[in-house]
Protein backbone atom coordinates (compact mmCIF):
# COMPACT_ATOMS: atom_id res chain seq x y z
CA UNK A 1 0.00 0.00 0.00
CA UNK A 2 1.22 3.36 -0.91
CA UNK A 3 1.58 5.16 2.47
CA UNK A 4 0.38 8.46 0.79
CA UNK A 5 -2.44 9.22 -1.67
CA UNK A 6 -3.15 12.09 -2.97
CA UNK A 7 -7.01 13.36 -3.40
CA UNK A 8 -8.00 9.84 -3.32
CA UNK A 9 -11.43 10.58 -2.34
CA UNK A 10 -12.55 12.99 -5.08
CA UNK A 11 -13.35 11.20 -8.65
CA UNK A 12 -13.48 13.27 -12.48
CA UNK A 13 -15.70 11.84 -14.80
CA UNK A 14 -15.94 14.28 -17.14
CA UNK A 15 -15.54 17.48 -18.53
CA UNK A 16 -12.54 19.92 -17.93
CA UNK A 17 -10.43 18.60 -14.80
CA UNK A 18 -10.24 21.87 -13.19
CA UNK A 19 -6.80 21.41 -12.01
CA UNK A 20 -5.27 21.13 -15.46
CA UNK A 21 -5.42 25.01 -15.50
CA UNK A 22 -2.53 26.40 -18.23
CA UNK A 23 -1.32 28.63 -15.44
CA UNK A 24 2.47 28.42 -14.52
CA UNK A 25 2.00 29.66 -11.27
CA UNK A 26 -1.19 27.61 -10.69
CA UNK A 27 0.61 24.31 -12.37
CA UNK A 28 3.36 25.11 -9.71
CA UNK A 29 1.46 25.35 -6.93
CA UNK A 30 0.07 21.67 -7.56
CA UNK A 31 3.19 20.16 -8.38
CA UNK A 32 3.66 20.93 -4.45
CA UNK A 33 0.35 20.11 -3.35
CA UNK A 34 1.17 16.28 -5.10
CA UNK A 35 5.25 16.37 -4.13
CA UNK A 36 5.09 17.81 -0.72
CA UNK A 37 2.60 14.32 1.14
CA UNK A 38 4.24 11.77 -1.43
CA UNK A 39 8.31 13.19 -0.35
CA UNK A 40 6.81 13.84 3.44
CA UNK A 41 7.99 16.94 2.74
CA UNK A 42 7.17 20.38 4.97
CA UNK A 43 7.24 23.46 3.49
CA UNK A 44 7.96 26.55 5.74
CA UNK A 45 4.33 27.62 5.29
CA UNK A 46 0.93 25.66 3.93
CA UNK A 47 -0.02 25.54 0.47
CA UNK A 48 -3.54 25.97 1.02
CA UNK A 49 -5.70 26.92 4.29
CA UNK A 50 -9.36 26.21 4.78
CA UNK A 51 -11.03 29.11 6.15
CA UNK A 52 -14.45 28.81 7.52
CA UNK A 53 -16.56 32.11 6.56
CA UNK A 54 -19.63 30.37 8.79
CA UNK A 55 -20.37 27.16 10.57
CA UNK A 56 -24.08 27.49 9.95
CA UNK A 57 -25.95 25.98 7.16
CA UNK A 58 -29.64 26.09 5.34
CA UNK A 59 -29.76 22.92 4.71
CA UNK A 60 -29.95 19.57 6.69
CA UNK A 61 -28.32 16.80 4.89
CA UNK A 62 -28.61 13.31 6.38
CA UNK A 63 -25.21 12.16 5.80
CA UNK A 64 -23.67 15.66 6.56
CA UNK A 65 -21.33 15.57 10.48
CA UNK A 66 -23.11 19.36 10.69
CA UNK A 67 -26.43 18.07 10.70
CA UNK A 68 -26.07 15.22 13.26
CA UNK A 69 -23.58 17.01 15.33
CA UNK A 70 -26.57 19.46 15.48
CA UNK A 71 -25.73 22.09 18.93
CA UNK A 72 -22.69 20.83 19.45
CA UNK A 73 -21.30 22.76 16.81
CA UNK A 74 -20.86 26.54 17.54
CA UNK A 75 -23.15 28.99 14.54
CA UNK A 76 -21.17 32.02 13.95
CA UNK A 77 -19.93 33.97 11.12
CA UNK A 78 -16.48 35.19 10.80
CA UNK A 79 -15.39 39.03 10.83
CA UNK A 80 -13.61 40.25 7.84
CA UNK A 81 -10.58 41.65 10.38
CA UNK A 82 -9.61 38.12 11.17
CA UNK A 83 -10.13 37.06 7.04
CA UNK A 84 -7.71 40.28 6.48
CA UNK A 85 -5.35 39.03 8.54
CA UNK A 86 -5.21 35.23 7.18
CA UNK A 87 -5.11 36.31 3.53
CA UNK A 88 -2.03 39.69 4.54
CA UNK A 89 -0.16 36.74 6.23
CA UNK A 90 -0.35 33.70 3.53
CA UNK A 91 0.07 35.98 1.19
CA UNK A 92 3.81 37.31 2.78
CA UNK A 93 4.49 33.71 3.07
CA UNK A 94 4.10 32.20 -0.05
CA UNK A 95 0.33 30.51 0.29
CA UNK A 96 -1.35 29.59 -3.05
CA UNK A 97 -4.88 29.14 -2.27
CA UNK A 98 -7.65 29.43 0.16
CA UNK A 99 -11.40 27.66 0.25
CA UNK A 100 -14.26 29.74 2.50
CA UNK A 101 -15.90 27.42 4.02
CA UNK A 102 -15.28 23.49 6.50
CA UNK A 103 -18.88 22.96 8.03
CA UNK A 104 -21.45 25.55 6.88
CA UNK A 105 -22.90 27.32 3.64
CA UNK A 106 -19.86 30.41 2.52
CA UNK A 107 -23.81 32.09 0.43
CA UNK A 108 -24.88 32.70 4.02
CA UNK A 109 -22.24 35.18 4.78
CA UNK A 110 -22.78 38.40 3.25
CA UNK A 111 -18.99 39.31 2.38
CA UNK A 112 -18.23 36.48 0.74
CA UNK A 113 -17.86 38.13 -1.83
CA UNK A 114 -15.59 40.41 -0.77
CA UNK A 115 -13.09 37.72 0.40
CA UNK A 116 -12.97 36.48 -2.50
CA UNK A 117 -11.77 39.48 -4.24
CA UNK A 118 -9.20 40.17 -1.06
CA UNK A 119 -7.96 37.05 -1.49
CA UNK A 120 -7.34 37.54 -5.60
CA UNK A 121 -6.41 41.14 -4.81
CA UNK A 122 -3.16 39.72 -2.64
CA UNK A 123 -2.22 37.13 -5.28
CA UNK A 124 -3.81 33.64 -4.31
CA UNK A 125 -4.09 31.48 -7.77
CA UNK A 126 -6.46 29.21 -6.21
CA UNK A 127 -9.92 30.84 -4.54
CA UNK A 128 -13.20 29.22 -4.55
CA UNK A 129 -15.48 27.14 -2.04
CA UNK A 130 -18.22 24.46 -1.85
CA UNK A 131 -22.28 25.37 -2.20
CA UNK A 132 -25.42 23.93 -2.07
CA UNK A 133 -26.37 26.86 -4.89
CA UNK A 134 -29.59 27.44 -3.20
CA UNK A 135 -28.68 30.98 -2.50
CA UNK A 136 -26.76 31.32 -5.71
CA UNK A 137 -28.96 34.15 -7.77
CA UNK A 138 -28.31 36.70 -10.10
CA UNK A 139 -27.00 39.08 -7.54
CA UNK A 140 -24.54 37.10 -5.76
CA UNK A 141 -23.40 35.12 -8.91
CA UNK A 142 -22.63 38.37 -10.44
CA UNK A 143 -20.27 39.48 -7.37
CA UNK A 144 -18.39 36.51 -7.70
CA UNK A 145 -17.79 36.80 -11.04
CA UNK A 146 -16.76 40.34 -10.36
CA UNK A 147 -14.46 39.18 -7.69
CA UNK A 148 -12.29 37.18 -9.43
CA UNK A 149 -13.23 33.60 -7.96
CA UNK A 150 -11.30 30.63 -9.30
CA UNK A 151 -13.57 27.78 -8.89
CA UNK A 152 -16.97 27.17 -7.36
CA UNK A 153 -17.98 23.46 -6.45
CA UNK A 154 -21.23 22.51 -5.65
CA UNK A 155 -22.89 19.85 -3.76
CA UNK A 156 -25.70 17.79 -5.81
CA UNK A 157 -26.64 14.24 -5.20
CA UNK A 158 -27.53 13.21 -8.40
CA UNK A 159 -29.33 14.27 -11.13
CA UNK A 160 -33.50 13.23 -10.63
CA UNK A 161 -35.48 15.93 -8.04
CA UNK A 162 -36.85 12.80 -6.02
CA UNK A 163 -32.80 12.01 -4.79
CA UNK A 164 -31.37 14.93 -4.47
CA UNK A 165 -34.23 16.46 -1.92
CA UNK A 166 -34.14 13.61 -0.54
CA UNK A 167 -30.68 13.97 0.40
CA UNK A 168 -30.62 17.55 0.23
CA UNK A 169 -33.34 18.36 2.73
CA UNK A 170 -34.78 22.09 2.25
CA UNK A 171 -33.08 22.12 -0.99
CA UNK A 172 -35.84 22.91 -4.21
CA UNK A 173 -34.64 20.99 -7.32
CA UNK A 174 -35.62 23.17 -9.69
CA UNK A 175 -34.15 26.32 -7.98
CA UNK A 176 -30.62 24.85 -7.94
CA UNK A 177 -30.93 24.01 -11.37
CA UNK A 178 -32.02 27.35 -12.47
CA UNK A 179 -29.30 28.97 -10.52
CA UNK A 180 -26.37 26.92 -12.29
CA UNK A 181 -27.83 27.65 -15.61
CA UNK A 182 -28.06 31.56 -14.53
CA UNK A 183 -23.92 31.61 -13.15
CA UNK A 184 -22.92 29.59 -16.58
CA UNK A 185 -25.07 31.91 -18.60
CA UNK A 186 -23.94 35.11 -16.79
CA UNK A 187 -20.36 33.99 -17.17
CA UNK A 188 -20.96 33.73 -20.88
CA UNK A 189 -22.74 37.15 -21.63
CA UNK A 190 -19.59 38.74 -19.62
CA UNK A 191 -17.14 37.13 -21.53
CA UNK A 192 -15.40 35.19 -19.00
CA UNK A 193 -14.75 31.42 -18.04
CA UNK A 194 -14.07 31.52 -14.04
CA UNK A 195 -15.66 30.80 -11.67
CA UNK A 196 -15.51 27.18 -13.32
CA UNK A 197 -18.33 24.80 -12.45
CA UNK A 198 -17.76 21.60 -10.62
CA UNK A 199 -20.70 19.53 -10.28
CA UNK A 200 -20.39 17.24 -6.94
CA UNK A 201 -22.24 14.70 -5.67
CA UNK A 202 -21.47 12.44 -2.78
CA UNK A 203 -21.47 8.73 -3.77
CA UNK A 204 -24.39 7.50 -1.66
CA UNK A 205 -24.98 3.51 -2.15
CA UNK A 206 -27.82 4.15 -4.19
CA UNK A 207 -26.69 6.34 -6.70
CA UNK A 208 -24.05 3.52 -8.17
CA UNK A 209 -25.63 2.45 -10.33
CA UNK A 210 -26.63 5.68 -11.84
CA UNK A 211 -23.21 7.30 -12.76
CA UNK A 212 -23.99 6.87 -16.41
CA UNK A 213 -26.78 9.00 -16.16
CA UNK A 214 -25.48 11.58 -13.77
CA UNK A 215 -23.20 12.31 -16.23
CA UNK A 216 -25.54 12.37 -18.82
CA UNK A 217 -27.84 14.98 -17.03
CA UNK A 218 -25.11 17.54 -16.29
CA UNK A 219 -22.54 17.22 -18.92
CA UNK A 220 -24.06 20.17 -21.08
CA UNK A 221 -24.73 22.69 -17.87
CA UNK A 222 -21.22 22.65 -15.76
CA UNK A 223 -17.86 22.54 -16.67
CA UNK A 224 -16.67 19.39 -14.90
CA UNK A 225 -18.72 16.36 -13.46
CA UNK A 226 -17.06 14.39 -10.43
CA UNK A 227 -17.94 12.59 -7.22
CA UNK A 228 -16.89 12.31 -3.24
CA UNK A 229 -16.22 8.74 -1.82
CA UNK A 230 -19.13 8.17 0.24
CA UNK A 231 -17.89 8.55 4.13
CA UNK A 232 -19.73 6.72 7.11
CA UNK A 233 -19.79 9.41 9.53
CA UNK A 234 -22.17 8.85 12.39
CA UNK A 235 -19.83 5.92 14.03
CA UNK A 236 -16.48 6.41 14.53
CA UNK A 237 -14.25 3.40 14.22
CA UNK A 238 -11.14 3.47 16.51
CA UNK A 239 -8.22 1.70 16.92
CA UNK A 240 -7.39 0.86 14.24
CA UNK A 241 -3.56 0.25 13.22
CA UNK A 242 -2.44 0.88 9.87
CA UNK A 243 0.58 2.84 7.81
CA UNK A 244 -1.86 5.51 5.65
CA UNK A 245 -0.46 8.97 6.16
CA UNK A 246 -2.86 12.24 6.04
CA UNK A 247 -1.73 14.37 3.26
CA UNK A 248 -3.45 17.11 4.85
CA UNK A 249 -0.89 17.89 7.22
CA UNK A 250 1.45 18.31 5.06
CA UNK A 251 -0.38 20.38 2.86
CA UNK A 252 -3.05 22.55 4.73
CA UNK A 253 -4.34 23.76 7.56
CA UNK A 254 -7.82 24.82 8.95
CA UNK A 255 -9.73 27.66 10.67
CA UNK A 256 -12.93 28.11 11.87
CA UNK A 257 -15.21 30.92 11.71
CA UNK A 258 -14.00 32.23 15.88
CA UNK A 259 -10.01 31.84 14.86
CA UNK A 260 -9.55 28.31 15.97
CA UNK A 261 -6.48 26.83 14.10
CA UNK A 262 -6.59 23.05 13.31
CA UNK A 263 -4.33 20.76 11.66
CA UNK A 264 -6.64 19.33 8.88
CA UNK A 265 -9.94 19.50 8.09
CA UNK A 266 -11.54 16.92 9.70
CA UNK A 267 -10.73 17.91 12.80
CA UNK A 268 -14.66 18.21 14.30
CA UNK A 269 -14.09 18.35 18.25
CA UNK A 270 -10.82 20.86 17.52
CA UNK A 271 -8.93 18.17 19.59
CA UNK A 272 -5.98 18.93 18.19
CA UNK A 273 -6.36 22.98 18.26
CA UNK A 274 -3.18 24.75 17.46
CA UNK A 275 -4.56 28.25 18.96
CA UNK A 276 -6.37 30.75 17.75
CA UNK A 277 -5.49 33.01 14.82
CA UNK A 278 -6.32 36.17 16.33
CA UNK A 279 -3.30 35.63 18.74
CA UNK A 280 -1.23 32.75 16.86
CA UNK A 281 0.49 33.33 13.40
CA UNK A 282 -0.87 30.10 11.35
CA UNK A 283 3.04 30.32 10.42
CA UNK A 284 3.90 29.33 14.42
CA UNK A 285 1.09 26.56 14.04
CA UNK A 286 2.44 25.10 10.82
CA UNK A 287 5.97 24.71 12.33
CA UNK A 288 4.75 24.04 15.93
CA UNK A 289 6.21 21.04 17.74
CA UNK A 290 3.07 20.23 18.10
CA UNK A 291 2.66 19.57 14.46
CA UNK A 292 5.75 18.22 14.30
CA UNK A 293 4.38 15.32 16.37
CA UNK A 294 1.50 14.57 14.64
CA UNK A 295 3.47 14.05 11.16
CA UNK A 296 5.77 12.40 13.01
CA UNK A 297 3.48 9.62 14.53
CA UNK A 298 2.17 9.51 11.35
CA UNK A 299 5.41 8.78 9.30
CA UNK A 300 5.39 5.44 12.39
CA UNK A 301 2.20 4.33 11.46
CA UNK A 302 1.05 5.85 15.26
CA UNK A 303 -1.78 8.04 13.89
CA UNK A 304 -4.29 5.94 15.75
CA UNK A 305 -2.51 7.19 19.18
CA UNK A 306 -3.69 10.63 17.86
CA UNK A 307 -7.51 11.44 19.63
CA UNK A 308 -8.32 13.24 16.27
CA UNK A 309 -7.23 10.93 14.08
CA UNK A 310 -8.00 7.65 15.60
CA UNK A 311 -11.85 7.14 14.39
CA UNK A 312 -10.84 9.83 11.67
CA UNK A 313 -13.73 9.56 9.12
CA UNK A 314 -11.38 10.28 6.24
CA UNK A 315 -8.74 8.00 7.16
CA UNK A 316 -11.24 5.41 7.64
CA UNK A 317 -12.71 5.39 5.00
CA UNK A 318 -8.95 5.69 2.91
CA UNK A 319 -7.68 2.35 4.51
CA UNK A 320 -11.47 0.65 3.77
CA UNK A 321 -10.66 1.34 0.48
CA UNK A 322 -7.34 -0.39 0.57
CA UNK A 323 -9.12 -3.26 2.05
CA UNK A 324 -11.17 -3.69 -0.38
CA UNK A 325 -8.19 -3.29 -3.13
CA UNK A 326 -9.57 0.03 -4.67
Amino acid sequence: MSKVKINSNFHHLEGNNLFQRKDAKFQAYRKKWKQWPEKLKVGKYPLFIDLEVTSSCNLKCPFCATTFRGDKIKKGFIDFALVKKIIDEGAKNGLCGVKFNIRGEPLLHPKIAEFVKYAKDKGLVDVYFNTNAMLLNEINAKKLIDAGLDRLSISFEGYTKDVYEKNRRGADFKKVIKNIALIQGLKKKLNVSHPKIRIQTVLLPDLVPYLKNYKAFWKDKVDEIAYLDYKEMKTKKTGIVNSWICPQIWQRMAVWWDGTILPCNHDDDALLSLGNAKKVSLKDAWNSMKMKSIRKMHKEAKAHLINACDGCYLRDSEINKFKKGQ
